[in-house]
């Protein structure tokens, strides 16, 4: 990969065009992947810049594909997943005026001099009977003159909030709820094929999480495509052109301690580590950084602060896939933070700790584990499991082990 002389940071931000870097080879790749015609799956762990792929896909697609966003973090069940595709939709020019016409059979509006609010119009629209006025949406989009490819983001969370309810025990009606809709996504891609095409994503596994609900089978359409962090190479050039964008000295021997500080060069910690070195040296009135800065401030400031946002993050996410097996996984996590490698011995005599409603620990144990390996929290290395990422390994070490050690401590005087 080949960054330009000059970054500038983007910490958090999608991006696409111009500020779009290290991932000219996989948007190549996703690319002629649409363009064979399948479904996709995008697999991707947290932060490794999986929207932005999409989005930059996207915007050099556009020219010959209809191309539709939607962001389903924030969506509680079909009929609102629904709508938000129906707005995401409606302001492209080339099929917006199919989406406004739909509405306007579906749902008539009696007064004609009064537009009245959109989402609610839609709503209105969708509400009652889905799956039907669903399909009549995107049997519009089918006919239109340029096939559509709708990337759908972050869907495991809006099944995952359909599976739990808020809480950490999966239910039947939500379970039942999720396979319609998964189901009703896999008729959809396959009764419009060529027509319309879907590329699914979330910063949780999808796979593990239907996996859990005994719903695999609904997504064996979906081609998958996985996206892992940077190599080297690549975070070392974006780092080197960050520190040239904003006039410090960050040479080459600093630079390979932060990508070995990270251990994992996820797109995201490697432009968060940045900025904490710029600020440090910024507060300190200097612009060389040494290695002795790139440790000190990653030990303080990167993964020092128990309260970092982007890490504890991590933990919510688990919460999201695993419900009331997030004890077993914070456990597992734990000890293969304070520890070479998490060995197998160890870590079923963790899950025998937390048993569930009779099952056996070994499959609970492997259930959990899939999840972790998958969703990049673990990987596994000769006898044992360790973590992917050194800066998350680390964080949890100061974060859950400390805690652990501290109340240990407690009840111990």
């Amino acid at each position: 990969m080949v960054v330009g002389n000059k970054l500038v940071r983007e910490v958090g931000n999608w991006v696409d065009g111009d500020k779009f870097v290290g991932r000219e080879l996989e948007s190549t790749q996703l690319t002629e992947l649409l363009d064979e015609g399948p479904n996709v799956l995008l697999a991707a762990p947290r932060r490794t810049g999986k929207t932005s792929l999409m989005r930059e896909t996207l915007r050099r697609l556009d020219d010959r594909y209809n191309c539709v966003f939607v962001d389903l973090e924030r969506v509680s069940g079909p009929v609102d997943a629904i709508v938000d595709l129906a707005l995401a939709a409606q302001p492209h020019q080339r099929v917006g005026g199919r989406i406004r016409a739909w509405l306007e059979r579906v749902v008539p509006r009696r007064e004609p001099s009064v537009e009245g609010d959109l989402r609610e119009r839609f709503l209105d629209a969708i509400t009652g009977d889905w799956p039907a006025k669903g399909d009549r949406l995107l049997d519009d989009l089918a006919e239109a003159e340029l096939p559509t490819i709708v990337f759908l983001d972050e869907v495991p969370i809006l099944l995952s909030r359909m599976l739990y309810g808020g809480g950490r025990v999966m239910s039947e009606r939500g379970r039942n709820d999720v396979d319609a809709f998964v189901s009703w996504l896999r008729a959809a891609a396959q009764r419009h094929r060529g027509r319309v095409r879907f590329v699914v994503s979330g910063s949780i596994g999808l796979a593990p999480l239907l996996g859990r609900a005994r719903l695999s089978a609904t997504i064996n359409y979906l081609t998958p495509f996985r996206l892992g962090p940077w190599d080297r190479q690549t975070a070392d050039a974006c780092l080197a052109a960050l520190a040239n964008n904003y006039g410090i000295e960050l040479e080459l021997p600093a630079r390979e301690r932060a990508c070995e500080r990270l251990g994992a060069c996820v797109p995201y910690y490697v432009q968060l580590f940045f900025s904490e070195l710029l600020a440090d040296a910024r507060t300190s009135r200097r612009t060389l950084v040494t290695l002795v800065d790139v440790d000190r401030v990653y030990e303080t400031r990167l993964c020092g602060g128990a309260d970092q946002a982007s890490l504890k993050h991590h933990v919510e996410r688990l919460e999201m896939v695993l419900g009331e097996d997030t004890s077993l996984a914070v456990d597992l996590l734990s000890a293969a933070a304070t520890s070479l490698a998490l060995g197998s011995q160890e870590a079923l005599e963790l899950a025998q700790r937390h048993p569930r409603g009779g099952e056996d620990p070994a499959d609970t144990l492997r259930e959990v584990m899939a999840v972790l390996e998958h969703d990049g929290y673990l990987e596994r290395r000769g006898l044992g499991h360790v973590f992917v990422s050194t800066l998350l390994r680390d964080w949890w070490a100061k974060r859950y082990c400390a805690e652990a050690g501290a109340t240990a401590n407690r009840r111990r005087r």
